[in-house]
């Protein structure tokens, strides 16, 4: 049993990162609802953790190690999808009538994924954990299993190449 110390814990780590791990989530799945299950999934999981009375050190970096795991058992489910499937899928990339902007912005952010999908996957998941969900090396090696000089290393690298690209 969770004790009320733990459970107001809990409910503050659940007001302060839900919304970067639904974007996190988004970033790799471009599904809104299936973002949203696996936010639901994350969370659901760390709280049986916890009511299994164990204990976590840093909550963020548990969370999008939970989030991350599940984004990785969804990779492997939806392996078959093309790129092209992906982006159909996704209202991120439908453009409104507001205008050239938003138009803009979607050719661009499709043009960025594009070429993160040419990336190794651990380079991907690093760009995404640092300029998406603001994570710092630090925590990211954490998620990873890395050191956080590996980290920054690899993100200077990853960074570098997609600058070129555009």
């Amino acid at each position: 049993m969770i004790d009320g110390d733990k459970k107001n814990k809990f409910l503050e780590a659940y007001d302060a990162y839900s919304d970067a791990l639904y974007r996190h989530c988004f970033f790799h799945i471009f599904s809104k609802e299936r973002s949203e299950e696996l936010v639901q999934e994350t969370f659901l999981k760390t709280w049986q953790y916890l009511q299994a009375g164990n204990s976590v050190r840093n909550i963020r970096v548990f969370l999008y190690r939970v989030a991350s795991n599940l984004i990785i058992d969804e990779a492997r489910k939806r392996k078959e999808s093309s790129l092209e499937a992906l982006t159909e899928e996704s209202d991120a990339f439908e453009p409104s009538i507001s205008g050239r902007d938003e138009l803009e912005r979607g050719v661009l952010l499709r043009a960025v994924r594009e070429r993160m999908e040419e990336l190794p996957e651990e380079d991907r998941k690093i760009l995404t954990m640092r300029y998406i969900d603001d994570l710092d090396p630090k925590d990211i090696g954490e998620i990873l299993g890395m050191s956080a000089n590996n980290v920054s290393v690899r993100l200077n690298r990853a960074a570098k190449g997609l600058r070129a690209e555009f």
